[in-house]
């Protein structure tokens, strides 16, 4: 069986990794679906929060998945409380297209914070060194110690 998930996202970061990323997690969950990812749908959070533009972008996303697919949006919470907008955001992608599963998540600041907090999952994988962790250690003990000598 094959889902499609298409994805509305904010950057080129999100665009290049949230499919890589949800397909690592069907991978990891084991699943028989074979998950298919049109290219993310990119659009400014400042943009999605207009009213309408969301909407626009589900009605696009759900062209490109059909009636056996579901949504994904994905943009930083930044300065926003996510347990605010996520539900508002969700409300209104659901009354573009209630035929269809959407999803709205809203990492806390920053998606790429994920990869921090995972950085020993990722070592030796696709280009990060088998260290890596080790590394962000060694590069967050350095930054400490500069800190230190410019409050001098």
């Amino acid at each position: 069986m094959t889902a499609r998930i298409a994805c509305i996202v904010e950057g080129h970061g999100e665009s290049e990794s949230v499919p890589i990323l949800i397909r690592r997690i069907a991978l990891m969950l084991g699943s028989q679906v074979n998950v298919e990812i049109p290219h993310p749908i990119r659009i400014a959070k400042s943009k999605l929060l207009k009213a309408g533009e969301l909407e626009r972008a589900v009605a696009l996303a759900a062209l490109t998945v059909k009636s056996r697919g579901a949504i994904l949006v994905l943009v930083d919470s930044d300065d926003d409380c996510p347990a605010e907008l996520a539900p508002a955001l969700l409300a209104r992608a659901r009354a573009a297209r209630n035929d269809l599963p959407i999803a709205v998540v809203l990492p806390n600041r920053e998606f790429e914070s994920w990869f921090l907090a995972a950085a020993h999952s990722l070592g030796g994988r696709k280009g990060p060194p088998p260290d890596l962790e080790q590394r962000i250690d060694q590069l967050q003990k350095e930054l400490e110690d500069l800190r230190k000598k410019v409050a001098k």
